[in-house]
Protein backbone atom coordinates (compact mmCIF):
# COMPACT_ATOMS: atom_id res chain seq x y z
CA UNK A 1 0.00 0.00 0.00
CA UNK A 2 1.42 3.12 -0.77
CA UNK A 3 1.53 6.10 1.79
CA UNK A 4 1.18 9.28 0.87
CA UNK A 5 3.38 12.22 1.85
CA UNK A 6 2.13 15.13 3.78
CA UNK A 7 3.12 17.26 1.28
CA UNK A 8 1.36 15.47 -1.45
CA UNK A 9 -1.81 15.45 0.93
CA UNK A 10 -1.48 19.33 1.53
CA UNK A 11 -1.52 20.20 -2.47
CA UNK A 12 -4.33 17.54 -3.15
CA UNK A 13 -6.34 19.49 -0.55
CA UNK A 14 -4.90 22.44 -1.58
CA UNK A 15 -6.01 21.54 -5.31
CA UNK A 16 -9.73 20.66 -4.18
CA UNK A 17 -9.90 24.02 -2.71
CA UNK A 18 -8.48 25.70 -5.67
CA UNK A 19 -11.36 23.45 -7.83
CA UNK A 20 -13.87 23.87 -5.10
CA UNK A 21 -13.31 27.62 -4.93
CA UNK A 22 -13.50 27.70 -9.12
CA UNK A 23 -16.32 26.29 -9.65
CA UNK A 24 -18.41 28.47 -6.97
CA UNK A 25 -17.19 31.82 -8.84
CA UNK A 26 -18.22 30.41 -12.04
CA UNK A 27 -21.60 29.16 -10.75
CA UNK A 28 -21.36 32.96 -8.80
CA UNK A 29 -21.44 34.79 -11.90
CA UNK A 30 -23.84 32.80 -14.24
CA UNK A 31 -26.24 33.57 -11.18
CA UNK A 32 -25.77 37.46 -11.11
CA UNK A 33 -26.36 37.55 -14.51
CA UNK A 34 -29.68 35.64 -14.42
CA UNK A 35 -30.77 36.66 -11.20
CA UNK A 36 -29.76 40.12 -11.94
CA UNK A 37 -27.02 40.99 -10.07
CA UNK A 38 -27.71 38.44 -7.27
CA UNK A 39 -24.62 36.31 -5.39
CA UNK A 40 -25.08 32.19 -5.12
CA UNK A 41 -25.20 32.64 -2.02
CA UNK A 42 -28.22 35.21 -1.77
CA UNK A 43 -30.02 33.06 -4.29
CA UNK A 44 -29.57 29.86 -2.12
CA UNK A 45 -30.39 31.71 1.29
CA UNK A 46 -33.68 32.99 -0.42
CA UNK A 47 -34.36 29.56 -1.93
CA UNK A 48 -34.10 28.14 1.26
CA UNK A 49 -36.01 30.71 3.37
CA UNK A 50 -38.71 30.34 0.81
CA UNK A 51 -39.14 26.85 1.01
CA UNK A 52 -38.74 26.46 5.06
CA UNK A 53 -41.84 29.24 5.33
CA UNK A 54 -43.81 27.11 3.24
CA UNK A 55 -42.96 24.01 5.08
CA UNK A 56 -43.57 26.07 8.34
CA UNK A 57 -47.30 27.25 7.34
CA UNK A 58 -47.81 23.72 6.06
CA UNK A 59 -47.01 22.40 9.38
CA UNK A 60 -49.41 24.46 10.97
CA UNK A 61 -52.09 23.68 8.73
CA UNK A 62 -51.49 20.10 9.56
CA UNK A 63 -51.19 20.51 13.38
CA UNK A 64 -54.92 22.32 13.07
CA UNK A 65 -56.24 19.74 10.34
CA UNK A 66 -54.76 16.80 11.98
CA UNK A 67 -54.39 17.70 15.57
CA UNK A 68 -51.25 15.57 16.12
CA UNK A 69 -47.85 16.81 16.10
CA UNK A 70 -45.65 13.73 14.77
CA UNK A 71 -47.88 13.39 11.57
CA UNK A 72 -47.44 16.98 10.95
CA UNK A 73 -43.61 16.96 11.24
CA UNK A 74 -43.18 14.18 9.14
CA UNK A 75 -45.80 15.86 6.68
CA UNK A 76 -43.88 19.05 6.48
CA UNK A 77 -40.74 17.18 6.69
CA UNK A 78 -41.89 15.36 3.15
CA UNK A 79 -44.05 18.45 1.79
CA UNK A 80 -39.85 20.39 2.33
CA UNK A 81 -38.02 17.06 0.71
CA UNK A 82 -40.57 17.16 -2.59
CA UNK A 83 -40.16 21.09 -2.28
CA UNK A 84 -36.54 20.66 -2.85
CA UNK A 85 -36.68 18.43 -5.65
CA UNK A 86 -39.60 19.91 -7.96
CA UNK A 87 -37.16 23.42 -7.32
CA UNK A 88 -34.42 21.66 -8.35
CA UNK A 89 -35.29 19.71 -11.05
CA UNK A 90 -37.39 23.02 -12.38
CA UNK A 91 -34.61 25.77 -12.00
CA UNK A 92 -31.73 23.12 -13.06
CA UNK A 93 -33.60 23.42 -16.15
CA UNK A 94 -33.92 26.48 -16.71
CA UNK A 95 -30.27 27.45 -15.37
CA UNK A 96 -28.71 24.83 -17.79
CA UNK A 97 -30.70 26.87 -20.77
CA UNK A 98 -29.80 30.93 -19.05
CA UNK A 99 -26.09 29.19 -18.70
CA UNK A 100 -26.25 28.69 -22.85
CA UNK A 101 -27.67 32.30 -23.40
CA UNK A 102 -25.18 33.70 -21.13
CA UNK A 103 -22.44 31.57 -22.52
CA UNK A 104 -22.94 32.82 -26.08
CA UNK A 105 -23.22 36.70 -24.84
CA UNK A 106 -19.70 36.04 -23.86
CA UNK A 107 -18.85 34.28 -27.27
CA UNK A 108 -20.50 37.23 -29.35
CA UNK A 109 -18.72 39.85 -26.93
CA UNK A 110 -15.14 38.00 -26.97
CA UNK A 111 -15.31 38.07 -30.86
CA UNK A 112 -17.08 41.59 -31.00
CA UNK A 113 -13.75 42.93 -28.96
CA UNK A 114 -11.22 40.45 -31.47
CA UNK A 115 -12.73 41.67 -34.38
CA UNK A 116 -12.38 45.99 -32.99
CA UNK A 117 -8.57 45.21 -32.82
CA UNK A 118 -8.47 44.21 -36.32
CA UNK A 119 -7.26 46.27 -39.03
CA UNK A 120 -9.56 46.42 -42.42
CA UNK A 121 -6.86 43.95 -43.92
CA UNK A 122 -6.22 41.78 -40.80
CA UNK A 123 -10.49 41.80 -41.05
CA UNK A 124 -9.98 40.27 -44.20
CA UNK A 125 -7.26 37.56 -43.08
CA UNK A 126 -9.75 36.51 -40.89
CA UNK A 127 -12.40 36.08 -42.82
CA UNK A 128 -10.63 34.56 -45.53
CA UNK A 129 -9.41 31.52 -42.83
CA UNK A 130 -13.24 31.14 -42.32
CA UNK A 131 -14.60 31.40 -45.75
CA UNK A 132 -11.95 28.94 -46.41
CA UNK A 133 -12.71 26.27 -43.79
CA UNK A 134 -16.14 26.29 -44.36
CA UNK A 135 -16.67 26.41 -47.54
CA UNK A 136 -13.66 23.83 -48.06
CA UNK A 137 -12.14 26.12 -51.03
CA UNK A 138 -9.66 28.65 -51.42
CA UNK A 139 -9.54 32.53 -51.50
CA UNK A 140 -6.87 35.04 -52.74
CA UNK A 141 -6.81 38.37 -51.84
CA UNK A 142 -7.40 40.32 -54.89
CA UNK A 143 -7.61 44.87 -54.77
CA UNK A 144 -9.31 47.52 -52.94
CA UNK A 145 -13.11 46.98 -54.66
CA UNK A 146 -12.91 43.18 -54.22
CA UNK A 147 -11.23 42.25 -50.97
CA UNK A 148 -11.14 38.14 -52.35
CA UNK A 149 -11.79 36.24 -55.49
CA UNK A 150 -12.11 32.16 -54.78
CA UNK A 151 -13.91 29.26 -56.22
CA UNK A 152 -16.73 27.94 -54.70
CA UNK A 153 -19.14 25.18 -55.65
CA UNK A 154 -17.18 24.94 -59.30
CA UNK A 155 -18.38 28.75 -59.69
CA UNK A 156 -16.44 31.60 -59.13
CA UNK A 157 -17.24 34.01 -56.26
CA UNK A 158 -16.18 37.69 -55.74
CA UNK A 159 -15.98 38.71 -51.90
CA UNK A 160 -16.27 41.79 -49.87
CA UNK A 161 -15.73 42.47 -46.36
CA UNK A 162 -16.91 45.57 -43.89
CA UNK A 163 -15.81 46.31 -41.16
CA UNK A 164 -18.13 48.91 -39.72
CA UNK A 165 -19.47 49.76 -36.12
CA UNK A 166 -21.89 47.03 -34.62
CA UNK A 167 -24.87 49.77 -34.70
CA UNK A 168 -24.22 50.47 -38.43
CA UNK A 169 -25.86 48.85 -41.04
CA UNK A 170 -24.77 47.72 -44.67
CA UNK A 171 -26.65 50.14 -47.16
CA UNK A 172 -28.20 49.47 -50.44
CA UNK A 173 -25.51 51.53 -51.73
CA UNK A 174 -23.20 49.65 -50.52
CA UNK A 175 -24.06 46.25 -51.92
CA UNK A 176 -24.58 47.92 -55.70
CA UNK A 177 -21.04 50.14 -55.42
CA UNK A 178 -19.68 46.09 -54.72
CA UNK A 179 -22.06 44.96 -57.74
CA UNK A 180 -21.23 47.07 -60.03
CA UNK A 181 -17.09 46.06 -59.72
CA UNK A 182 -18.40 42.45 -59.66
CA UNK A 183 -20.02 42.93 -63.66
CA UNK A 184 -17.05 45.00 -64.65
CA UNK A 185 -14.65 42.06 -64.15
CA UNK A 186 -17.51 39.21 -65.70
CA UNK A 187 -17.87 37.96 -61.97
CA UNK A 188 -21.41 36.81 -61.71
CA UNK A 189 -21.51 35.68 -57.49
CA UNK A 190 -20.44 37.60 -54.70
CA UNK A 191 -20.77 37.49 -50.84
CA UNK A 192 -20.52 40.00 -48.43
CA UNK A 193 -19.59 39.70 -45.39
CA UNK A 194 -20.03 42.02 -42.23
CA UNK A 195 -19.22 42.25 -38.78
CA UNK A 196 -22.47 44.15 -38.45
CA UNK A 197 -25.93 43.23 -40.28
CA UNK A 198 -27.37 44.04 -43.32
CA UNK A 199 -30.83 46.63 -43.85
CA UNK A 200 -33.71 44.02 -43.99
CA UNK A 201 -34.79 44.28 -47.81
CA UNK A 202 -31.33 43.19 -49.38
CA UNK A 203 -31.19 39.67 -49.31
CA UNK A 204 -34.79 39.49 -50.95
CA UNK A 205 -33.05 42.23 -53.64
CA UNK A 206 -30.42 40.12 -54.43
CA UNK A 207 -31.24 36.45 -53.80
CA UNK A 208 -29.73 33.87 -56.04
CA UNK A 209 -26.66 36.78 -56.54
CA UNK A 210 -25.02 37.75 -53.73
CA UNK A 211 -24.76 35.45 -50.06
CA UNK A 212 -24.77 37.80 -47.15
CA UNK A 213 -23.05 36.84 -44.13
CA UNK A 214 -23.92 39.28 -40.84
CA UNK A 215 -22.13 38.69 -37.62
CA UNK A 216 -24.56 36.19 -36.33
CA UNK A 217 -23.98 33.88 -39.57
CA UNK A 218 -20.20 34.61 -39.05
CA UNK A 219 -20.45 33.23 -35.62
CA UNK A 220 -22.51 30.44 -37.09
CA UNK A 221 -19.34 29.39 -39.67
CA UNK A 222 -16.92 30.19 -36.71
CA UNK A 223 -18.95 27.39 -34.16
CA UNK A 224 -19.36 24.94 -37.58
CA UNK A 225 -15.51 24.74 -38.29
CA UNK A 226 -14.70 24.17 -34.63
CA UNK A 227 -13.16 27.78 -33.69
CA UNK A 228 -15.67 28.18 -31.80
CA UNK A 229 -14.60 28.74 -27.92
CA UNK A 230 -15.30 25.13 -26.01
CA UNK A 231 -17.07 25.55 -22.43
CA UNK A 232 -13.34 25.36 -20.53
CA UNK A 233 -12.21 28.13 -22.65
CA UNK A 234 -15.53 30.36 -21.50
CA UNK A 235 -15.26 29.30 -17.95
CA UNK A 236 -11.27 30.97 -18.23
CA UNK A 237 -12.66 34.21 -19.12
CA UNK A 238 -15.07 33.82 -16.39
CA UNK A 239 -12.52 33.47 -14.17
CA UNK A 240 -10.29 36.03 -15.99
CA UNK A 241 -12.98 38.43 -15.31
CA UNK A 242 -13.57 37.47 -11.77
CA UNK A 243 -9.68 37.67 -11.14
CA UNK A 244 -9.55 41.02 -12.66
CA UNK A 245 -12.38 42.30 -10.75
CA UNK A 246 -10.46 40.70 -7.66
CA UNK A 247 -7.33 42.66 -8.71
CA UNK A 248 -9.45 46.10 -8.72
CA UNK A 249 -11.18 45.38 -5.38
CA UNK A 250 -8.03 44.15 -3.95
CA UNK A 251 -5.94 48.07 -5.10
CA UNK A 252 -8.54 50.07 -3.38
CA UNK A 253 -8.72 47.91 -0.40
CA UNK A 254 -5.01 48.34 -0.14
CA UNK A 255 -5.32 52.07 -0.39
CA UNK A 256 -7.09 52.30 2.61
CA UNK A 257 -6.42 48.83 4.68
CA UNK A 258 -2.49 48.36 4.58
CA UNK A 259 0.34 47.91 6.84
CA UNK A 260 1.67 51.24 6.13
CA UNK A 261 -1.68 52.79 7.71
CA UNK A 262 -2.20 50.72 11.13
CA UNK A 263 0.19 52.94 12.94
CA UNK A 264 -1.95 56.41 11.39
CA UNK A 265 -5.31 55.03 12.44
CA UNK A 266 -3.33 54.19 15.70
CA UNK A 267 -1.77 57.27 15.89
CA UNK A 268 -5.20 59.26 14.79
CA UNK A 269 -7.19 57.23 16.75
CA UNK A 270 -5.25 57.93 20.27
CA UNK A 271 -4.98 61.25 19.29
CA UNK A 272 -8.91 61.72 18.93
CA UNK A 273 -8.99 60.27 22.40
CA UNK A 274 -6.94 62.64 23.96
CA UNK A 275 -8.95 65.58 22.49
CA UNK A 276 -12.29 64.05 23.51
CA UNK A 277 -10.62 64.71 26.99
CA UNK A 278 -9.75 68.35 26.30
CA UNK A 279 -13.79 69.61 24.62
CA UNK A 280 -17.05 70.20 25.36
CA UNK A 281 -17.62 67.49 22.11
CA UNK A 282 -16.13 64.85 23.77
CA UNK A 283 -18.67 61.87 22.46
CA UNK A 284 -17.90 63.29 18.87
CA UNK A 285 -14.13 62.70 19.20
CA UNK A 286 -14.68 59.19 21.10
CA UNK A 287 -16.91 57.87 18.49
CA UNK A 288 -14.09 58.95 15.73
CA UNK A 289 -11.00 57.62 18.15
CA UNK A 290 -13.51 54.56 17.84
CA UNK A 291 -13.68 54.23 13.82
CA UNK A 292 -10.09 55.00 13.33
CA UNK A 293 -9.04 51.95 16.00
CA UNK A 294 -11.48 49.98 13.91
CA UNK A 295 -9.81 51.07 10.73
CA UNK A 296 -6.52 49.66 12.29
CA UNK A 297 -7.85 46.69 13.69
CA UNK A 298 -9.62 46.18 9.94
CA UNK A 299 -5.61 46.57 8.82
CA UNK A 300 -4.04 44.07 10.55
CA UNK A 301 -7.08 41.91 9.73
CA UNK A 302 -6.48 42.51 6.28
CA UNK A 303 -2.93 42.36 5.71
CA UNK A 304 -2.08 39.18 7.99
CA UNK A 305 -4.64 37.13 7.41
CA UNK A 306 -6.53 37.45 3.83
CA UNK A 307 -3.22 38.11 2.26
CA UNK A 308 -1.33 35.51 3.57
CA UNK A 309 -3.87 32.81 4.89
CA UNK A 310 -5.95 33.01 2.03
CA UNK A 311 -3.65 33.63 -0.83
CA UNK A 312 -1.90 30.54 0.67
CA UNK A 313 -5.21 28.75 0.06
CA UNK A 314 -5.54 30.32 -3.26
CA UNK A 315 -2.17 29.43 -4.07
Amino acid sequence: MVKLSEKTIKNGFKQYLKDLKRRKNIKNYYLKRIKGGKSYNAVLVDSLLIKILMSLLFFIFLIFKTKHFIISIIGALSFFSLALYASYYIKSNRYDKKVRDVNKDIVKKKIIKEINYFTSDEFIQYVKEILENYYDASFEKCGKDIDLIGKKEDEIWAVKCFKIPLEERISKKDIKDFKDKVDEIGIERGIVVTNSYFIEELEDEYEGVMEFVDFDKLIFMIKEIGEYPSKEEIEDIIINRYNENKRKVSEKKGKIFSKTKVIKYLFLSFSLYILSKMTIYRSYYIVMAFISLSLAIVSIFYEYFYKIVMKDIEE
